[in-house]
């Protein structure tokens, strides 16, 4: 089912990149070697610190090490002896693991004529990995045993090694998708390992001890149990490790269900890892990793092609493994994962089969690309051809026009409606004050822009992995900006007013200078969540190590222009804003209404909250807290308007201000 040699040549660019072995191998003795009788020897694996080796079952990913004799010397070496595992979770990866040292041994039977010293010699191959990724690794190694003397003996702890010693054994029964086993002694309430995948890695983590039992779901499971049996390793309370004999009793209830067939490629997305996709490259299957995170609008919208039939068949034609890398909180891997494909932000998808061209798609998808991808890939065709040979100005060319995009974009679409208010009543006034707001609010946008493009640079100067939209991975940023758009829409409804000062500078809808700047502030920070067609393959040029720090400003400049160009014709050119509608009652409506997109991004920037947080008592604080918040702007608008007396005003001003900058701290203080 693995196959080494391919993982091997795949992964062979990453020896290079990691430079020196990790892991320290060699064969070593454990107990003495005598004519006509047996021994012992071991495979030796010393990792580095924070390094990795594989159990005899890797789990989710990985290679377990393996060893071929190459001269066994008239010798006549076993089967590896293995010691128990340690679970390691990797971001949703499960795999079963050895660090630091390790000794795996190997049973020697030793003919009754033999004599003198002889040399056991094999290549050992293993893959040693880390938090960052794994490389394959081999070496020649051998042993010299002196068949008439003592040889230089490794301890070893036998304790480790449940094959050395009884099994226990006991019964099970399966109901649905779980396998409960009744515990043969009840102190065996550590993880039990399967030694094969009739259990899946992910339902090892999951399993629960209790009542004398332990239960395990079989959902998803890729091996079958032979015979109703299964084998599980697991640690007793003294420090030793334990085989347990499972047989499942018989007339359980669907006990053939055990280890049933995966569900198709087309029901489950799996979290992407450098392991994960390596494995499934390894098997010969065809990859496609969707680079996303949930506080990116357009990856939310480029999910509904997933659902279209076609795009489904193909995926069920092609067998294809998929992948998620959530990139929703601050991923070192996912960032430099990124980076090989000449990105600096999402979305990004992307499908790769060993042996071919990948294929990377647009940051826009429609279903018939992801087929015509997945086709090509399949079939050893290049889909996509984008590289980086272009000249400058193409690339700012494009960073121009998917500056442009983005006012098409869902993160902006709160913006249009606004703009189109301003623009009305600009309409009406004179026309050196239109294009001076006009002028303003492009300054805004292109100045915002250059500050998150040099604030980039500083961060990543420093040793920061961020790219386009990195400011929604903080929750303080996300938690700000929900407050935000749930205040601007409360007093679009007319729950209340905020004044046309403080109204105009955050959302741009009344004329003045500093009104029409903020508004272009405003703009460019709801922007950041979305990525348009080819703004994602600039950004990538733009931000690569090769560009000195002016080059990268330069595109986010030009980016920025790109956003505000729109709006600057419409003031500049009468022609154009003489299309729109006279003022009149239609703005009051289109204030009211636009409220609701402003509530909706809100709520939107809850879930990506949920997600950065993974705290549910603060969820629920904050969700009763945004209560909070528009009970304050309802007292504000309700007692304090104009028509109340100074009283009534005083009062519900400072019970409005006092509830609103009391949640507000409450929530940024207990921010986890």
């Amino acid at each position: 089912m693995r196959k080494l040699p391919l993982l091997l040549a795949l992964l062979c660019p990453l020896a290079a990149l990691f430079g020196a072995v990790k892991t320290r191998v060699d064969l070593v003795a454990v107990t003495d070697a005598s004519p006509g009788g047996s021994a012992l020897v071991a495979l030796r694996m010393k990792c580095d610190p924070h390094w990795h080796v594989y159990w005899k079952n890797p789990g989710d990913a990985g290679e377990s090490p393996t060893i071929e004799w190459t001269d066994k010397a008239g010798l006549k070496p076993g089967e590896f002896i293995w010691p128990g595992p340690k679970m390691l979770d990797q971001a949703g990866v499960y795999n079963f693991v050895y660090e630091d040292e390790t000794l795996i041994l190997v049973p020697i039977e030793i003919p009754a004529g033999a004599k003198g010293k002889v040399t056991l010699k094999g290549h050992v191959s293993w893959l040693e990995c880390d938090d960052k990724g794994c490389v394959p690794q081999e070496k020649d190694v051998s042993l010299t045993l002196d068949l008439d003397g003592p040889d230089a003996i490794v301890a070893h702890d036998p304790k480790l090694y449940p094959d050395l010693r009884p099994s226990l054994k006991t019964t099970a029964s399966v109901k649905g998708d779980l396998l409960t086993v009744m515990l043969p002694s009840p102190s065996l309430t550590g993880t039990w390992f399967p030694h094969a995948n009739f259990i899946t890695p992910t339902a090892t983590f999951q399993q629960k001890h209790a009542d004398g039992k332990v239960t395990l779901s079989t959902k998803e499971a890729t091996e079958k149990m032979a015979d109703s049996k299964a084998v599980f390793t697991t640690r007793q309370p003294d420090g030793s490790f334990v085989n347990i004999e499972v047989t499942v009793a018989s007339g359980s209830a669907l006990a053939p269900a055990v280890g049933s067939s995966p569900k198709p490629a087309s029901a489950e997305w799996i979290p992407w890892s450098p392991e994960a996709q390596a494995k499934a490259l390894a098997d010969g299957k065809l990859v496609y990793v969707d680079f996303t995170a949930r506080w990116c609008a357009t990856c939310q919208v480029n999910k509904r092609v997933y659902s279209q039939g076609e795009v489904q068949q193909a995926i069920a034609r092609h067998g294809v493994v998929l992948m998620k890398a959530d990139w929703t909180k601050k991923d070192d891997h996912i960032a430099a994962e990124l980076r090989r494909y000449g990105r600096q932000g999402i979305p990004l998808n992307v499908a790769v089969k060993a042996g071919s061209p990948s294929a990377v798609l647009s940051e826009v998808l429609t279903g018939a690309e992801v087929v015509a991808a997945l086709d090509a890939v399949a079939a050893g065709r290049p889909h996509d051809t984008t590289v980086e040979t272009h000249p400058v100005a193409y690339w700012l060319a494009l960073g121009f026009l998917g500056g442009a995009l983005l006012n098409l974009m869902p993160c902006v679409f709160p913006m249009i409606g606004l703009k189109v208010f301003s623009f009305a009543k600009d309409a009406a006034a004179d026309r050196r004050v239109a294009v001076s707001n006009a002028a303003l609010y492009s300054a805004g946008v292109v100045l915002s822009f250059v500050a998150l493009g040099a604030l980039i640079v500083a961060l990543k100067a420093g040793g920061a992995s961020v790219g386009w939209g990195f400011q929604m991975q903080s929750p303080g940023f996300v938690l700000g900006t929900c407050v935000l758009m749930l205040t601007l829409g409360l007093s679009f409804s007319g729950v209340f007013e905020m004044g046309a000062t403080f109204a105009g500078d955050v959302a741009g809808a009344v004329q003045g200078g500093a009104n029409s700047f903020f508004s272009g502030v405003l703009a460019t920070a709801v922007a950041t969540p979305c990525t348009a067609p080819g703004l994602g393959a600039a950004l990538g040029f733009a931000l690569d190590q090769e560009r000195t720090g002016m080059e990268t400003l330069l595109f986010f400049m030009i980016i920025g222009c790109g956003m505000a160009l729109p709006y600057l014709l419409l003031a500049v050119f009468p022609a154009l804003s003489s299309k729109l509608p006279k003022p009149g009652e239609w703005m009051e409506s289109l204030k009211q209404g636009m409220s609701f997109p402003l509530f909706a991004y809100a709520l939107y920037l809850l879930w990506v909250l949920n997600a950065l947080v993974e705290d549910a008592g603060w969820v629920r604080d904050a969700s009763v807290g945004l209560a909070v918040i528009a009970a304050a702007c309802w007292i504000y608008g309700r007692w304090g308007a104009a028509h109340r007396s100074d009283g009534e005003r005083a009062v519900g001003k400072l019970s409005s201000v006092t509830l609103f900058v009391g949640t507000i701290l409450y929530l940024f203080l207990t921010l986890p």
